[in-house]
């Protein structure tokens, strides 16, 4: 089975299946050489494959991260006009505007779009070419993802600059937020509507604000915090008087819905059968290839 011959239905973030597009429609329109396609995109593709996958790629209209609105079009307005000489990066979550800058910066190397580890590998190898070239240089890299990813990549981003051999290179880290994403803060830590001093991005919690959901941090990714863990672990450490039912009572409560529970689906458990996609996941993002038998499944299927 070949690219032209497979249909993808692209459901987890509808940003990010758009922006896969984009991204392949790039490629082509750049008119990008497959050698080069071979050695910056993929080995096994050329423009062929890119275009069969572009052309057979269909992205689901309603699955849309409730963070990443928050890069909205006055935030991409201010992007452009005032930060056009910055480096942008960008999660292929982002919404189409802000992915649509980075791409287009990243097609002659100023920017990047990609996962985490994407954005610091570019911005690892432009602070050492500034430091090799032994410039007095203050880069600006814009960062279109989560606030969760803006703490590990900025101590990324220190660790890149206490290793460099030139000290003249610095680096200004930009997040840029909707204005609804930015809470004033008074000398006491109260919030305040009309402070001078703006905390970016949080609410009173700063970054990542609380599990009831931030401004521009992901409320669901954030549920499971350390007070929560702590409290099933000492529950788990009592002894209850009556064996352990009124524990496992307890320890029930805190279990997701269980509304799959029995369920088959063409004979196999409905569980099992959900959890799948992510170990297959999991399999891809270590070892960069599709799993042998999920390519054989699929193979089957086309049959």
């Amino acid at each position: 089975m070949g690219p032209e011959e497979l249909r993808i239905c692209y459901g987890p973030d509808t940003y990010m299946g758009e922006n896969l597009v984009s991204l392949l429609t790039a490629v082509l329109d750049s008119k990008w050489s497959d050698e080069r396609i071979k050695r910056d995109l993929h080995p096994a593709h050329d423009q062929a494959s890119i275009r069969a996958l572009r052309d057979n790629t269909d992205v689901y209209p309603s699955g849309n991260c409730v963070v990443h609105h928050m890069f909205g079009q006055s935030v991409v307005d201010t992007v452009m006009n005032d930060y056009s000489d910055a480096y942008v990066t960008a999660h292929l979550e982002v919404p189409g505007e802000m992915f649509q800058i980075a791409l287009k910066k990243s097609l002659v190397d100023d920017g990047v779009v990609g996962s985490t580890s994407n954005i610091l590998n570019f911005i690892e190898r432009k602070v050492k070419e500034a430091s090799e070239k032994g410039e007095k240089k203050r880069l600006k890299f814009i960062l279109g993802t989560e606030a969760g990813m803006v703490t590990s990549i900025v101590r990324s981003v220190q660790e890149i600059l206490d290793s460099s051999s030139s000290k003249g290179v610095e680096a200004e880290i930009i997040f840029p937020v909707s204005s609804e994403a930015v809470m004033g803060v008074e000398k006491d830590g109260s919030e305040s509507s009309t402070s001078s001093l703006e905390v970016v991005p949080g609410v009173a919690g700063g970054e990542g604000c609380s599990t009831a959901g931030g401004c521009a941090t992901c409320p669901f990714m954030k549920m499971n915090d350390l007070d929560a863990v702590q409290d099933i672990v000492d529950m788990i450490g009592r002894s209850s008087g009556d064996g352990n039912s009124t524990l496992q009572l307890q320890l029930n409560k805190h279990l997701p819905p269980n509304k799959l529970g029995g369920k088959k689906i063409d004979g196999r458990d409905a569980i099992d059968l959900g959890t799948e996609p992510i170990v297959y996941m999991r399999e891809f993002m270590q070892s960069k290839k599709m799993s042998d038998s999920l390519v054989e499944r699929i193979e089957k299927m086309a049959l």
